[in-house]
């Protein structure tokens, strides 16, 4: 049994705060969207990336803390397979949870910036067919890169060496594989996001050298706007710098218990579920009007 020592309880109390401000923020966008899919029959392409991100991320960070509550139980009252399972569960989940929202950012770009140029321009007249095409391609790819984790799965079952060294085989030879679509997913994102603040800031100064900005209302979105991106390019940065750390030393298996970085991991996707309502009319009104206490 491992004993959960005294400077542990201040980290798990950050660790659940955590863990809860994401769990409740993606159960909160799931369900308004879900809700409107369901009366509508119908739902567009930027709510279906945001809704399919918040459902990821919802089972990310609660497989994650359920992991970190096996990890303190004796092995004798759980089997250590359950917690490779929902460490494969993260894994998978986590992934899928940042591809939508790559393609979400990259749809907000294409939307909404600016740029003369032939191939931005193509992209805007079909941008909403090859988003879910790119997704399903992305979620593809990702899913091949996992397959020595699947393999990795019966790590804690009785196997023979020669199973054990396949999988390990399998690892090393798809690491830099995954290593190199953890960094594409990483390039696209924050090139699509630096993108669409160039060209909210460029459409902001074009409008102060008019004499408008007083009178434009969008100048003072675009404002609101760039903010919280600028927030979600410093963080998703050290959470990409976080991640190669992690995969690079642990190699997808947990040798000993590092809460800290557990704290790194969800932080990340709680602050950016928090951006995400903050900067969605609808859902940060309807947020305000149940705070309220209005239905």
């Amino acid at each position: 049994m491992i004993c959960i020592q005294i400077f542990d309880f201040p980290v798990w109390i950050i660790f659940g705060t955590l863990s809860l401000i994401g769990i409740l923020g993606n159960g909160f966008i799931m369900a308004v969207n879900g809700l409107q899919w369901l009366q509508n029959r119908k739902i567009i392409l930027c709510d279906f990336l945001l809704t399919s991100a918040s459902t990821y991320r919802f089972i990310m960070q609660l497989t994650l803390l359920l992991y970190n509550i096996f990890y303190y139980i004796p092995e004798n009252i759980h089997c250590i397979y359950r917690i490779d399972l929902l460490f494969f569960s993260w894994m998978f989940s986590n992934m899928i949870s940042y591809w939508c929202a790559t393609w979400l950012s990259v749809f907000y770009c294409v939307k909404v910036a600016n740029f003369a140029n032939p191939l931005f321009l193509w992209l805007k007249t079909r941008i909403n067919m090859l988003v879910p095409r790119l997704l399903g391609l992305s979620i593809a790819v990702f899913t091949v890169s996992c397959l020595p984790s699947i393999c990795n799965l019966t790590g804690s079952l009785p196997v023979n060496i020669t199973q054990r060294m396949v999988c390990k085989d399998l690892f090393f030879i798809f690491y830099p594989f995954q290593l190199s679509v953890l960094s594409i997913n990483f390039i696209i994102t924050i090139t699509a996001n630096v993108l669409l603040i160039t060209s909210l800031w460029k459409h902001t100064q074009n409008l102060k050298k008019s004499g408008i900005v007083a009178k434009d209302l969008s100048t003072q979105i675009h404002i609101t706007i760039m903010k919280p991106l600028v927030c979600y390019i410093l963080l998703y940065l050290l959470f990409f710098t976080g991640m190669l750390i992690f995969s690079s030393r642990f190699a997808y298996t947990f040798n000993g218990k590092s809460f800290l970085f557990d704290i790194h991991l969800t932080t990340f996707p709680s602050a950016h579920t928090i951006i995400l309502i903050l900067t969605n009319p609808k859902l940060k009104a309807l947020l305000i009007r149940k705070g309220k206490g209005f239905p």
